[in-house]
């Protein structure tokens, strides 16, 4: 346990959940719904008397909270709670009331409670949401009333949603009744709002118009790259106490430099702040320039760093289905993603990204995508490469949000060159693309094995994958030593010898009808700017399969790459590892290769 009434980090805190934005409500008897509390989350460590009520950034309450720390002292148990501390107002939880109970200690403060994380020395964090929420309820039946049970509705969250949309109220949690506790932002929680709002970071003011006092607006930003972004000003939503209260914070904040990374234009002259204080705001959506328009102040926050600030990624229409068959859907996609960016992103980061979009579907014919234009969602990281057809912009998966985001927007698969950002001309691996064209998968995987068996002899490291089609890829790491000419040229000489010892059943002829009933051994993904699925990645195509890496004893009479899909990849995963993680090694020796081939 903590220590009581400490602000430092300590290994034993616990990390909350974080929910995931989520469009419009719907209904799911795998989920419950419960109201979105308007106030400061909270984690309570009980130690018998010994309490700590801390922040998400692991600030302690204790002292700004005080009520609920006597409440939480008088249960005398040994427990973990998560929840958000609330003052009610006319039946619903108010922020603005939160900000009014820390000046004055006035109103009906409550600690909302929604989760259990530990009992009696017992750890329930993996134990099914539903079984933690019914403990708790037993657990508060006889608690004083400053400690509320966050009573969840199973199953209707369009009927919740418009009920609190009428009080008004801020929105409402979904949750998926089997789903762990764990510590990350998390797509089995998300959080639906009834209007749009933006917590960011005040950068600045400018002078008051007319007969107001203070100021006129705040100017606000929020990170982006590890700088900030400006993302427009708010001038409405204050009392005077709130702009009293604002004004004795700023003098000592003022600095004579912008903060923002690009200087805004204010209609009236702006006095700049270091961004230290947070804020939440209203407002009505965002403009084409990406500021917030019809902004409304609603209170500061000191619950979250500065450095969290960042844009609320909004998920749409997880409901629609991507592959009929099976009837599995956006959110299975977007779930599946959430999971794999530890996996997936060694292979896509620094990457130049050739999207594949589905945006309805696999029912329907997607579309490939290069270019993105220079305004399309600013923050994203891009990267300008020369063709010969001219310049293109391609998007950088570099993190879990991007590729989320990308996902988002009906990205099934991710293509991502062989090569990274600094070293363009030189990619990381070779790769073999072997396609069976209406041949048996017998005399497929005889070829398949013939590249093994040579690679073997020659002793070069090379790792075998399902393409998430019909095919299979073997690559080779080459560790952005060599060219792509020189890359190209290995793959085809190795190519010519398997070729020269199975003419009957490979081919090497780039037309399709030349090379029927044999396996195209396909060189040219060895070109500059070519893209291959890469490895974990999901495919459009019936079962939705995913580019799985394999052992070689694997690749054998009975082995269907379509047997690898989104439903049990990551449970082999867990089992086997990273099976590919070599391919991104040192690389092999060109010189000493070449000797052994001449």
């Amino acid at each position: 346990m903590t220590q009581k009434g400490s602000q430092k980090h300590s290994k034993s805190y616990v990390s909350p959940v974080l929910a995931q934005r989520f469009a419009k409500p719907f209904d799911n008897t795998n989920w419950l719904f419960e109201t979105k509390w308007d106030g400061f989350r909270a984690i309570a460590e009980l130690n018998h008397q010994e309490v700590d009520l801390y922040s998400r950034n692991f600030q302690s309450f204790n002292l700004k909270f005080a009520p609920v720390v006597k409440a939480l002292q008088a249960m005398t148990v040994e427990a973990i709670f998560d929840g958000e501390v609330v003052v009610f107002e006319n039946g619903r939880s108010r922020f603005q009331s939160l900000q009014n109970f820390q000046t004055t200690g006035q109103g009906d403060i409550r600690y909302c409670i929604f989760d259990l994380l530990f009992w009696k020395g017992e750890n329930w964090r993996q134990k099914p949401l539903l079984k933690r929420k019914k403990k708790l309820e037993r657990i508060l039946a006889k608690a004083p009333a400053t400690l509320y049970y966050s009573d969840p509705i199973i199953g209707q969250g369009q009927a919740l949603f418009h009920e609190v949309e009428k009080a008004p109220g801020e929105g409402i949690m979904a949750k998926e009744i089997h789903s762990p506790y764990t510590s990350t932002r998390n797509a089995a929680w998300l959080k639906i709002k009834t209007s749009q709002r933006q917590e960011a970071f005040i950068c600045g003011f400018t002078c008051p118009k007319g007969t107001r006092k203070g100021f006129g607006a705040l100017l606000l930003g929020q990170y982006e790259k590890g700088k900030i972004r400006y993302i427009g000003q708010v001038g409405t939503g204050f009392t005077e106490a709130t702009i009293d209260s604002l004004m004795k914070r700023f003098p000592s904040l003022i600095t004579f430099h912008s903060p923002f990374s690009t200087r805004p234009q204010t209609k009236r002259p702006p006095t700049w702040l270091k961004p230290q204080l947070l804020c939440e705001v209203h407002f009505a959506e965002w403009t084409e320039e990406h500021l917030m328009r019809q902004a409304s102040f609603k209170g500061l926050r000191s619950d979250k760093k500065v450095e969290e600030i960042t844009e609320e990624s909004t998920f749409t229409h997880l409901d629609k289905v991507y592959w009929p068959k099976e009837g599995w859907t956006k959110r299975g996609l977007l779930d599946y993603y959430h999971t794999t960016p530890p996996l997936i992103l060694p292979y896509l980061k620094d990457r130049p990204e050739s999207l594949h979009r589905f945006p309805n579907g696999i029912a329907e014919e997607g579309f490939y995508q290069k270019n993105i234009g220079k305004g399309l969602s600013n923050w994203l990281t891009t990267e300008v490469v020369t063709h010969k057809e001219g310049e293109h912009r391609y998007r950088l998966i570099q993190d879990e949000k991007t590729l989320l985001y990308t996902a988002n927007l009906g990205a099934i698969d991710f293509n991502p060159f062989n090569s990274r950002i600094g070293h363009l001309e030189k990619p990381d691996y070779l790769i073999f693309d072997l396609d069976p064209e209406a041949i048996s998968f017998i005399a497929f995987v005889e070829t398949v094995l013939a590249f093994h068996a040579e690679l073997e002899a020659l002793s070069i490291p090379h790792f075998c994958k399902t393409s998430g089609a019909t095919g299979l890829h073997i690559y080779v790491p080459m560790g952005a030593k060599y060219t792509y000419e020189q890359t190209k040229d290995l793959a085809l000489l190795i190519s010519h010898k398997i070729h020269a010892k199975l003419p009957s059943i490979t081919s090497l002829e780039r037309s399709p009808k030349n090379r029927q009933k044999r396996v195209y051994l396909d060189c040219l993904q060895n070109n500059f700017g070519q893209t291959l699925a890469a490895p974990y990645s999901v495919r459009p195509c019936p079962g939705a399969p995913v580019s799985t890496p394999l052992k070689w004893s694997e690749v054998k009479r009975g082995l269907d790459p379509l047997d690898f899909n989104i439903s049990n990849t990551l449970q082999r995963v867990k089992k086997m590892g990273d099976l590919f993680a070599p391919v991104l090694g040192k690389g092999i020796n060109l010189s000493t290769l070449l000797k052994k081939l001449t």
